[in-house]
């Protein structure tokens, strides 16, 4: 069986579950070509152009929040943009099925899900067209689309939202979370093994600041950390820029002793990170906080994105984080006292028992198999 996965190239959150899946397609003896939607429709230009403002609207995150509750909202926009596709790229779609003959189409981000699926409609071509919300904890207004064959969501919340904002029934399913396997399969070391294989201190309270694949983040919580009187073991991660390190370097330096800070940038063993860590911070990237949710780190959320405002209420429900979101106050609130007193985490720790999600990218490549197996027979 041919697999087509297609995300979009606007960061990692719709990447690495594409990859994830594709993984495990091709481990089960599929086939799963990997293909950014822009490419696969020869719009690199728009692509270029998509990718440039989310970087922009990431730096401005209140601008974001009204830019993409606008749009998500006010659907048309979408609707319009696909009656242009269906006419503009219909060949270059049709001579794209025929090239890969895939069995299925699996995409990891509304806008091919929603494009892709009214294509296939449009052209008469018979596949199934699938989307996984990668947003998890909901399914934005944009996203739904009645032309596709399934829609897969993670949690429970997601599937509630994307019937109540107009999905059908029949085609949303519940589905694991996929994953990247070098979490899924990586070693369970405890925070000090973590700590001394990364060459960190093992008996200093470590806190995680996320910037994310982007590499775009808030620097006041890092500014502040100097109202922290206890030793403090910080570390870096994100797809960091020269200039922006640069920029980090400069604050860290007036910190004073007790907190030292690592710039690690962008790494492939960010598990390791994770598990050496007492409190992930930063912006809730899906990807960083679902990892976080498996290996039971708790998240404090410092910004948010729209469509990621969802996944703030799923942290305060089920007590494995805080939301802080542009609150620096808060935020050196919460660090200060669970670095004043460790062993309070542990008694967050039985609060991951309640978080309702399955991990296995391999679980959802095998429900992507059977569900293309099941279109087929009824298309015969």
């Amino acid at each position: 069986m041919n697999i087509l996965c297609v995300y979009v190239d606007g960061g990692k959150g719709h990447y690495i579950p594409s990859r994830a899946v594709a993984e495990q397609l091709i481990e089960l003896g599929h086939e799963a070509i990997l293909m950014d939607f822009f490419e696969f429709l020869d719009i690199r230009l728009i692509g270029r152009i998509n990718k440039r403002i989310w970087r922009k609207l990431l730096e401005h995150s209140t601008l974001e929040m009204k830019f993409s509750k606008k749009n998500d909202q006010h659907t048309g926009e979408i609707k319009a943009v696909s009656r242009i596709l269906n006419r503009l790229r219909k060949k270059r779609f049709l001579s794209q099925i025929e090239k890969y003959k895939p069995d299925m189409i699996f995409t990891t981000h509304p806008y091919p899900g929603f494009f892709l699926s009214e294509l296939a409609h449009y052209t008469d071509v018979d596949i199934p067209v699938t989307y996984y919300a990668t947003d998890v904890f909901t399914v934005p207004m944009s996203a739904v689309c009645n032309n596709l064959t399934k829609l897969y969501v993670s949690t429970q919340e997601g599937y509630d939202a994307a019937i109540r904002n107009g999905q059908n029934k029949e085609t949303v399913e519940l589905c694991p979370f996929p994953l990247q396997k070098s979490c899924f399969e990586s070693e369970k070391l405890t925070k000090e093994e973590a700590r001394r294989k990364l060459g960190l201190k093992e008996d200093v309270f470590t806190v995680q600041i996320n910037f994310g694949g982007e590499g775009v983040g808030a620097t006041a919580l890092l500014s502040r950390l100097g109202e922290i009187s206890s030793p403090l073991q910080v570390i870096i991660i994100g797809g960091i820029e020269e200039k922006t390190k640069k920029e980090l370097e400069r604050i860290i330096a007036p910190l004073p002793e007790n907190i030292s800070v690592l710039i690690a940038g962008y790494v492939s063993n960010v598990n390791d990170y994770l598990l050496a860590s007492d409190i992930i911070a930063g912006r809730s990237g899906i990807n960083t906080l679902v990892e976080a949710f498996y290996l039971r780190r708790p998240f404090l959320i410092t910004e948010l994105v729209y469509t990621v405002v969802s996944s703030a209420e799923y942290v305060e429900k089920h007590q494995v984080g805080w939301n802080a979101s542009f609150d620096v106050d808060k935020q050196i609130s919460i660090l200060k006292k669970y670095a004043d007193n460790p062993s309070l985490l542990d008694e967050m720790d039985k609060n991951f028992d309640t978080v309702n999600i399955v991990y296995s990218a391999r679980k959802l490549a095998r429900m992507i198999i059977k569900d293309t197996e099941e279109y087929r027979k009824n298309s015969l």
